[in-house]
């Protein structure tokens, strides 16, 4: 009687520790959706054509997805205060769009073509300034000697005659890629508007569709993750945007009251650059820094000031103002999640690694409250039933008298 005792004691023991314990289902189902993951990246060859469509779709969806957030307000305000139709609200704000931006490049861009060309025919008398500099301050310090400098001079020229050939050859063969980049920016521009249109038409759709796919029980939780992450990437395309115009008006201006050569064109670069955070400002002083330093010593310092001045208006002014903590990101997040994003995907992950990963945050977080909730290791964790009795009906899609 004791051994059949012992017996049941210890099958209960060891299905209690290991057969019914959650941490052992957890780990469990991590293992097998590991095994999952190395499979599909074992048979990574059966999905080259999902990839091949997804590197032809993407540039559309992303600018598209962009003016979405830029042009979603002024739909909505046509509609309220115009009373329009929504397709004939849109095509307006799409037009006034495409005026806008051709206003801007016809005035703007003889002055950029203007500055550009005054860069590109400086740059000779700027590398003899740089060399005749660096010699006085050579002979100053004396940091080379005549006979170091003779051999720097001999190894560059050596270097540059040697791979000549190779930077000729790897010009020509170039050739291929920028013909194939230009279609790509072709069936963009083209296939980008229509994208567009059909996304401020039936965006607001899209949750009820989606949803669909979903179990009924989860469907308001799933519904309110989609609100959240669009919240998120709305308001920091919106902010970012705007921070960068600010930025790049505040550049220009603040060079060309100092006298800096070539403000404007400086300013446009400094304001998309501003969309990569923390870093966009710092690389855009570089070439004014430069600059400046050609010029005169008190332009340098001008430089300097004009950008300790735009620092602090965008740090303490701009930034709280226009974005806030949206992001609810630690900066130290924010840094290394633009050294990984752009290690990975180059530029595009430094310009969307951020909004990027605040859309992996929401859903990371929505699974593991639902992992809380439902998985019983943390009991003072309930079902908010309340926040789920709140979250607001899903949207019927319209038919087509009214949406008309």
């Amino acid at each position: 009687m004791n051994k059949l005792h012992q017996s049941q004691s210890g099958l209960s023991w060891f299905y209690q520790r290991f057969l019914n314990n959650h941490i052992t289902i957890l780990l469990l189902n991590v293992f097998l959706f590991l095994l999952v993951v190395n499979e599909v990246v074992q048979n990574a060859g059966l999905l080259d054509p999902v990839w091949k469509f997804i590197g032809i779709a993407a540039p559309a969806i992303i600018v598209a997805g962009i003016l979405y957030y830029v042009l979603d307000p002024l739909v909505h305000l046509l509609e309220r205060r115009l009373h329009l139709k929504e397709g004939f609200a849109i095509a307006i704000a799409m037009v006034l769009t495409v005026a806008i931006l051709v206003l801007v490049f016809l005035n703007l861009i003889p002055f950029l073509t203007k500055q550009t060309a005054g860069v590109i025919g400086s740059l000779p008398q700027f590398s003899n300034d740089v060399i005749q500099k660096l010699n006085h301050a050579n002979q100053q310090h004396h940091w080379l000697t005549n006979d170091n400098l003779a051999e720097i001079n001999r190894r560059v020229s050596t270097y540059f005659s040697k791979r000549g050939w190779n930077l000729l050859t790897g010009t020509l063969s170039s050739i291929g890629n920028v013909v194939t980049t230009v279609s790509d920016w072709v069936i963009t521009l083209i296939t980008a508007p229509l994208v567009l249109f059909f996304m401020l038409k039936d965006v607001s759709r899209f949750p009820h569709y989606l949803s669909k796919v979903v179990p009924t029980a989860y469907r308001g939780r799933f519904v309110t993750m989609l609100d959240q992450m669009n919240v998120k990437v709305s308001s920091y395309i919106r902010g970012q945007l705007t921070v960068a115009l600010c930025v790049l008006i505040i550049f220009t201006t603040g060079y060309s009251i100092i006298g800096l050569k070539y403000a404007l064109l400086l300013g446009v670069i400094a304001g998309p650059l501003n969309l990569i955070p923390y870093f966009g400002s710092a690389i855009a002083l570089i070439p004014a820094l430069i600059i400046g330093a050609i010029t005169s010593p008190s332009m340098l310092l001008g430089v300097v000031i004009v950008y300790l001045i735009e620092w602090v208006l965008e740090t303490q002014v701009l930034s709280p103002l226009i974005m806030g903590n949206s992001l609810e990101m630690h900066p130290i997040t924010i840094v290394f999640v633009l050294l990984a994003a752009g290690k990975m995907f180059g530029l595009t992950g430094v310009i969307l690694g951020v909004p990027g990963f605040a859309v992996l945050k929401v859903f990371v977080t929505t699974i593991f409250h639902w992992y809380q909730e439902y998985s019983a290791l943390y009991p003072d964790v309930l079902p908010d039933e309340e926040a789920l009795a709140q979250v607001p009906h899903l949207p019927t899609p319209k038919t087509k008298d009214s949406s008309d």
